[in-house]
């Protein structure tokens, strides 16, 4: 049956509109357009192959003779629960308020650093869980190595001959059996001999019981300056007793035998060995801190218990099941597909050297997939880090902690437009009760109302402000009282693809509502009538202060704090009229909203940074946040022209200043450019990012690796090929020439939509829609016509046919 069409353009006259199946031809998932491989073992850790389950995580070198899997679990961190309540807050802040309003800026700064700071201004790290060392007899001769990861099963395998035997290691981390799983085989019978050991740095011991297990038993135990190392100048917190964690090793051998030899087991004369690892800690999220009452050591035991006598094929098997059918919602093809016969690396320095590869773009954005994967769903009950789960220093750069001011909301930017909408639960799970805990710090710090979170927090739900100095601390800290809430329009963004009431009702509108009576409370009136942020900042970038020539950052009312408040207000406006709630409250932020400044721009035809036209310290800084309505939100669009094209501007002056130089803030490039529709630009920016920032085994590097700017990059190449934020679907937005055929499938739309195409030419051939909530439907196609139907059927396909044959 047909929708009816209520309105669509002439140029509408070469498209066919009906309802059917599968749009194609989308090829199926091939393990060359899913698989990285390597001719030899990884040197470094920037080379290795990361698995994960959400909660438990490896880093696969492949060596020989020594295999080394690095190991992490997400919740494995030194320290506990520590805030920083400096006295006075609320009254000194009073003060700092009016130096801002007064002009005084210098002042203001002076006397924050000295008011409004605590030490210890920060916290401690995420922690490495061990190493697991495989130990093979040396061998001398080895032929036809091949070590690679496959994206679709999340299956690693090495592949080597030596003395005419060919030996395969296979590993998985599965989320259904929660266990690694390891396979050690050869061609022939009794080949197979093996050394398995854990090692850790300090605090835990590693003791064999009987011939086929190994036990690990471990404590934190910090040491506080200065007898012990702490990497925040500012302090992380008071020594002691903290998490407690435990491994469970089996390993079962199919010939041979397999003894205990001190604390490793060895394997000998095997057919095949099979390993299997389990790990838990005494950390609960609902508590957001240990939970004594919980034995990690009986956990991992529960959980090998229950596989202990599973077959290797069956393990397997539901490992894969369970991970193509999250994996395989969504293909990509860009071309270019017989690129994949070269090693991964090697196409990566191709590129390096002005090459191009779109099927390797394409591998990256099916690699950001997988890696949301393996490090945010269940098991899982925290959300990725600044590193994922995947770490291997004892002090991991900025504690790999959750950034609020860019790093975090990105890593969840993929979420729902590339069909994964499960790997937001882990987020929700630690999220929602640090806002709860943030209502503490709101009213404490502000006496104000809803809840506050700043820049930098950990899984104890750090709510005060956080740095690595005093100085940090007051500028990235102090001065940004909305990242939280900045972050919560990921929940608004999940329902605005979802549709799901209950998810609104529940726990988005209750967070954003939270935000809201915050910040409402936070606005200042200033003397022409205009609600502002006060103190502001524009993260991480100063202005040089016009009177005195000093770069400064603290402001009032910079863009990035007013579009966040805009943002917040207008969603819970939103959300208030679709639960039919809160009248009263949905009219005082109406009020307020109306009386926010403006996105202005400067005399150079540029977004201004700040509520004045100030001239920039570091205009080519990394950090692009007054484009923030741009992306990740939608308010400056093609529909103010004069924004939009001050937006470009200000990319530009940006770029060319040195901007775009780590790789998050390069992948947040990618999808600005999608946004203004540039998809030549944004294609550019796509391989400079796999140019200047990406390591042999495709992590993102700030430097250092930091995960952010893979997720940011799969997310810019989905904006590039469909974009839902203006309420309307939008056909192959930003499609590049260098794409000129390809196919998509299972991306999603808001309001309920999941779409694929096929492309010819750099034109549409077909693209098929399907409607997932019955929600009217409004598509743009690449040839600039509008289809507008006033409803749809649930479960229904839409075909488009282009101009394209």
């Amino acid at each position: 049956m047909l929708q009816k069409l209520t309105s669509v353009s002439p140029k509408s006259m070469i498209l066919v509109l009906s309802i059917v199946g599968l749009v194609g031809p989308v090829p199926a998932t091939t393990e060359a357009a899913t698989e990285l491989w390597y001719g030899q073992p990884a040197k470094k850790w920037t080379e290795a192959l990361p698995l994960g389950n959400g909660r438990l995580g490896a880093m696969i070198f492949g060596s020989v003779p020594i295999e080394r899997l690095q190991l992490n679990e997400e919740s494995l961190w030194a320290g506990e629960p520590l805030e920083s309540y400096p006295d006075n807050f609320r009254a000194n802040l009073s003060e700092l308020q009016q130096f801002v309003l007064d002009g005084q800026i210098e002042e203001a700064h002076s006397f924050g650093l000295k008011n409004l700071t605590q030490s210890p201004t920060s916290f401690r790290s995420y922690e490495p869980l061990a190493d697991l060392l495989i130990e093979i007899p040396e061998e001398t001769s080895i032929r036809d190595y091949r070590r690679n990861l496959d994206l679709a099963t999340g299956v690693a395998s090495v592949r080597y001959e030596s003395k005419g035997v060919r030996y395969t290691r296979e590993i998985f981390i599965s989320a259904v059996d929660d266990v690694m799983a390891i396979r050690l085989s050869a061609d022939k019978q009794g080949a197979v001999d093996a050394t398995i050991r854990l090692t850790r740095e300090k605090d835990m011991t590693v003791t064999a019981v009987g011939n086929h297990r190994l036990r690990m038993d471990g404590q934190i135990v910090d040491v506080a300056a200065p007898a012990g190392y702490d990497d925040n100048p500012g302090g992380s917190g008071p020594g002691g007793n903290h998490m407690k964690f435990a491994g469970r090793l089996l390993v079962r051998a199919a010939g041979g035998s397999v003894v205990a030899d001190g604390d490793s087991l060895v394997a000998s004369g095997a057919d095949e060995v099979v390993i299997l690892f389990s790990a838990k800690t005494d950390y609960k999220v609902a508590l957001l801190n240990f939970d004594r009452s919980i034995n990690p050591g009986a956990e991992a035991d529960a959980i090998l218990a229950k596989v202990a006598d599973s077959s290797w094929q069956q393990l397997k098997s539901d490992h894969i099941a369970e991970h193509r059918a999250m994996f395989d919602r969504v293909t990509l093809d860009l071309g270019g597909a017989e690129t994949a016969e070269n090693p991964t690396d090697k196409r990566l320095n191709t590129v390096k050297k002005g090459g191009e590869d779109p099927a390797l773009l394409a591998l990256c954005f099916q690699y950001g997939r997988y890696l949301l994967m393996s490090s945010s769903r269940g098991p899982s009950q925290l959300p990725a880090n600044l590193q994922g789960i995947w770490n291997d220093r004892m002090w991991a750069p900025w504690e790999s902690d959750y950034h609020l001011n860019i790093n975090l909301q990105m890593n969840y930017w993929p979420v729902d437009v590339c069909n994964l909408s499960e790997t937001i639960d882990p987020l929700v799970d630690w999220f929602v009760p640090t806002t709860e805990r943030g209502r503490m710090s709101a009213k404490r710090l502000y006496d104000a109302d809803g809840w506050v979170v700043f820049t930098a927090t950990n899984p104890f739900g750090r709510v005060t402000p956080s740095g690595s100095t005093k100085n940090s601390q007051f500028d990235n800290g102090v001065l940004d009282p909305l990242a939280g809430a900045w972050m919560a329009m990921t929940l608004w963004r999940h329902y605005e693809f979802t549709g799901d009431r209950q998810f609104l009702s529940d726990t988005a509108y209750p967070v954003l509502k939270g935000a809201a009576e915050f910040l409402l409370d936070y606005l200042v009136e200033d003397s022409d009538g205009m609600l502002l942020v006060i103190p502001s900042t524009s993260p991480e970038n100063s202005y040089f202060h016009p009177e005195t020539g000093k770069a400064v950052r603290i402001t009032k009312g910079s863009t990035y704090s007013t579009t966040i408040v805009r943002a917040v207000f207008e969603s819970v406006i939103a959300g208030s009229e679709l639960l039919d709630v809160d009248t009263q409250f949905r009219q005082q932020l109406e009020t307020a909203v109306v009386l926010l400044p403006p996105v202005q721009v400067g005399a150079d035809g540029t977004i201004q940074e700040w509520v004045e036209d100030y001239r920039e310290q570091n205009p080519g800084h990394r950090h692009i946040s007054h484009l923030i309505g741009l992306h990740p939100f939608s308010q400056i669009t093609q529909k103010n022209s004069e924004l939009f094209a001050a937006a470009a501007k200000t990319i530009e002056r940006r770029l060319t200043s040195g901007g775009g130089h780590t790789g998050w803030s390069r992948a947040w490039v990618i999808n600005f450019y999608a946004r203004l529709l540039d998809g030549d630009a944004a294609h550019e920016h796509a391989l400079m990012l796999l140019r200047k920032s990406t390591l042999p085994n495709l992590f993102d590097t700030h430097p250092p690796f930091q995960i952010d700017g893979n997720f940011g990059g799969t997310a810019g190449i989905a904006e590039m090929l469909l974009q839902s934020h203006d309420g309307e679907i939008h056909l192959l937005p930003a499609l590049p020439k260098a794409w000129p055929d390809g196919s998509v499938s299972g991306l999603r739309a808001r309001g309920g939509f999941e779409v694929s195409m096929h492309w010819k030419n750099g034109k549409l051939v077909k693209a098929d829609v399907k409607s997932i909530l019955g929600n009217p439907l409004v598509i743009h196609t690449p040839e600039g016509n509008r289809i507008e139907y006033e409803k749809t059927e649930t479960g229904k396909h839409y075909e488009i046919e282009g101009a394209e044959k």
